[in-house]
């Protein structure tokens, strides 16, 4: 059954990493909805989990103020839109009938936030970081993203597999290790030293080395703390729509914490943007 659920995940993996790369690669509206149908997709798993412990989140309103938001790089209305809306939302929330409002509203802005928002930083960085429309560069800094949070994941399974003694969070993951843990960040060191020396020459060791230890970090607590909140309601998967993956919120979580502390590090630190 492990060796099925593995060969899932390697054939999943097959298929989609060439359809990322290659909507990456276009940018503009081709990334944009693919953004956009990742981050909806986890936002709805995400609501799934709030009414898996009881909560009742204005679905079709969070999902559709997330759409309006995520396109904000491209339609830049679209933040008035959709502040007006989150402004619709809460007015509405002091009219509502249902029973408890004030839950739903948190409930609906926090599916919001998190994964959404989160990950429209994916857009940002591939078409509104990089100074003078560099696409190349905004190519392989968002590809760089994806090795270097790929890495993490790979190493960190089998350094803790074959290697990993000690329990890093035995009540949210018992699978996980602090020696998979550390040997997952170090391959995003290993990859980040490979990236500095061929597609992205122009960022410093220290930038490079900085970009490894946040994919290396805040993709392993993204994958924690989706964890917790699967574990806090009693489901193993977030979804069933990635064989051998479990939902989109399965696969992206790591991706949700890690890339806004990129793209907040790229901009602000190394001041690309």
């Amino acid at each position: 059954m492990a060796c099925s659920n593995l060969t899932q995940r390697i054939l999943t993996a097959i298929v989609g990493a060439p359809l990322l790369v290659g909507a990456a690669f276009l940018g503009g509206w081709y990334w944009a909805i693919v953004v956009l149908v990742l981050a909806l997709a986890c936002q709805y798993e995400t609501y799934s989990l709030f009414e898996a412990a009881g909560e009742r989140p204005w679905t079709v309103a969070g999902l559709v103020l997330a759409g309006v938001f995520l396109l904000r790089p491209l339609v830049p209305s679209a933040l008035a839109w959709g502040t007006v809306g989150v402004v619709g939302l809460v007015a509405w929330s002091a009219l509502s009938a249902v029973e408890r409002p004030l839950h739903a509203l948190a409930a609906t802005l926090m599916g919001l936030l998190y994964p959404a928002a989160m990950l429209g930083t994916l857009l940002d960085l591939r078409v509104g970081l990089v100074p003078d429309g560099d696409a190349r560069l905004a190519f392989w800094l968002l590809v760089a993203l994806f090795l270097l949070i790929w890495a993490t994941d790979i190493l960190a399974y089998f350094v803790g597999k074959h290697l990993g003694r000690h329990k890093l969070a035995p009540t949210i993951s018992p699978n996980k290790t602090w020696e998979g843990a550390v040997g997952g960040a170090l391959g995003a060191v290993l990859v980040a030293v490979g990236l500095k020396l061929t597609v992205l020459a122009p960022l410093s060791w220290i930038d490079m080395l900085a970009l490894a230890g946040i994919c290396g970090v805040f993709s392993q607590f993204g994958d924690l703390a989706e964890s917790r909140m699967k574990r806090a309601v009693g489901v193993k998967d977030s979804g069933r729509l990635l064989p051998g993956h479990g939902g989109v919120l399965d696969r992206f979580d790591a991706m949700i914490l890690a890339a806004p502390a990129y793209v907040i590090y790229l901009r602000y630190v190394a001041d690309l943007g």
